[in-house]
């Protein structure tokens, strides 16, 4: 069975080969397999033994810790949720994350406390980043990274996207007025493109679902929907659908209740004047 691990594992394999400059075919036949079996290995529909792993790695010259990360990640790959704790910016799950969200047919992200990351500009990336107390020296690739992730939204053929955003984050001036008020102009632009869906999740409407964290789900054509929990320092796949239907259920309640994509637009315009207006005001 395919699970979020599995599929996780066969995204590192597939960035360890490329990193290698190993075509598929081409580490299949050092390890002396089909193309098949190595392709399947990649797409996390087959797990593979303790001996394939450490022929795949042994075959592409890891070793250390590297070695170790892949090895630990596939001894768990059958399981079908995915925690991880402990690691600033969750590496272990980042590489998952970006093939989930490249080969995802629809993405819906449910943000309550800043901006989703598909839609942020570089400079409130950056106020992130710095507030979250990143170092100097690695703020900046994390911002790169990060707006690379955006391609998936404005490549030849981007995924459906929907952000269910709480008023809270328009009002919040992350990197300043400046900052905030270019932020939520892209965001404008953003929802001017006929895969992208923004709505606002008001403050009227009180006590809602969602209240209790940010979601990401993922919706695939051929595999199931996996769902994407992320805290400082806590990160969290689930795939089984006892696990993300409550989620997926809770993105179409909070669908009906929020506004509708012209109101939120009207709204995000309301709160971009105000940032210029106290950008103005401020110098």
């Amino acid at each position: 069975m395919t699970t979020a691990r599995s599929r996780g594992l066969g995204a590192e394999i597939r960035k360890l080969r490329k990193e290698a400059g190993l075509r598929l075919e081409e580490l299949a036949e050092q390890c002396d397999w089909s193309r098949a079996t190595l392709g399947r290995i990649e797409v996390g529909a087959k797990v593979p033994s303790e001996t394939e792993i450490a022929i795949i790695l042994g075959t592409l010259g890891v070793k250390g810790r590297e070695r170790t990360r892949i090895l630990e990640l596939a001894e768990d790959a059958h399981k079908p949720h995915w925690w991880e704790v402990g690691n600033p910016g969750l590496p272990q799950q980042l590489v998952a994350l970006l093939e989930f969200e490249r080969s995802a047919t629809k993405i819906t992200n449910v943000s309550i406390g800043l901006v989703p990351g598909l839609l942020q500009i570089a400079d409130y990336t950056r106020a992130i980043m710095v507030a979250g107390g990143l170092r100097d020296s690695d703020v900046e690739s994390r911002v790169s990274l990060r707006m690379g992730r955006q391609t998936v939204l404005t490549g030849k053929k981007p995924a459906e996207f929907h952000a269910l955003i709480d008023e809270s984050v328009l009002h919040r001036p992350v990197g300043g007025a400046d900052v905030m008020a270019d932020q939520l102009r892209h965001i404008e632009r953003m929802a001017c493109r006929p895969h992208i869906k923004i709505q606002i999740v008001p403050f009227d409407l009180g006590a809602h679902v969602a209240l209790n964290g940010n979601q990401l789900v993922m919706e695939f054509h051929r595999q199931r929907t996996v769902v994407h929990l992320e805290h400082r320092r806590v990160g969290a796949f689930l795939d089984a659908p006892a696990e993300t239907s409550p989620f997926v259920e809770s993105v179409a309640s909070l669908t009906k209740a929020a506004l509708s994509p012209s109101e939120s637009a009207k709204l995000i315009a309301t709160y971009a004047k105000k940032m210029e207006e106290r950008h103005v005001s401020d110098h």
